[in-house]
């Protein structure tokens, strides 16, 4: 039996860039990006919609995360314009907030749900790619190691854009915590369904 993945399922706001690919795509790294768009309840829409715009960068992602919703701009299969260096083989995840914002902002009560709707997305990726849940270094990024990173180190790694997303004070440590709770939990539902 297959399991059926929610990021299968999550509502569909494709945005105008993407590169589609016919046969199945090698997904190596999941990128974390903050929106640098406000924390409210209808960001993850606003920014899917912003995706469908003509805009001169060029620009998408494959999920755009908020405290209440998830919406997919580019499917799981296709390649997104949002980190080059890292978007042929990436999962492109972006959460509402600020690369300014502190460990405390990215801890408060709507970051945290944030963070909760975006590990669980991981989660699933890391389950559907058979990736590690570890957030690599920047030398694990380099030599083509498998896991999680941030913008920031795909822009310092491969020099092509000069973005610092999610920012410093992003919860590394719990957001990887949280990655793996939900791993686990959906490792479970996958064995009970076997």
């Amino acid at each position: 039996m297959q399991f059926e993945f929610e990021t299968d399922r999550f509502p569909v706001m494709r945005a105008r860039y993407y590169t589609a690919v016919a046969e199945k795509r090698a997904v190596r790294v999941i990128v974390i990006h903050s929106m640098e768009a406000p924390e409210k309840g209808d960001t993850a829409e606003n920014v899917a919609r912003y995706f469908q715009n003509p805009d001169p960068n060029k620009v998408s992602a494959h999920l755009c995360i908020d405290n209440n919703s998830i919406v997919q701009s580019v499917l799981d299969n296709d390649v997104a314009f949002a980190a080059p260096g890292a978007n042929h083989d990436g999962i492109q995840l972006e959460l509402a907030g600020y690369a300014k914002q502190t460990r405390a902002d990215w801890m408060d009560p709507f970051s945290i749900l944030v963070l909760e709707n975006a590990a669980n997305a991981a989660a699933q990726y890391c389950l559907k790619y058979n990736l590690p849940i570890r957030h690599l270094s920047d030398e694990e990024l380099r030599s083509a190691q498998k896991g999680i990173v941030s913008h920031a180190q795909v822009s310092a790694v491969y020099r092509k854009s000069d973005h610092t997303d999610p920012g410093q004070g992003f919860p590394w440590d719990h957001f990887i915590e949280r990655v793996q709770y939900h791993h686990t939990q959906r490792s479970k539902k996958l064995l009970s369904n076997s």
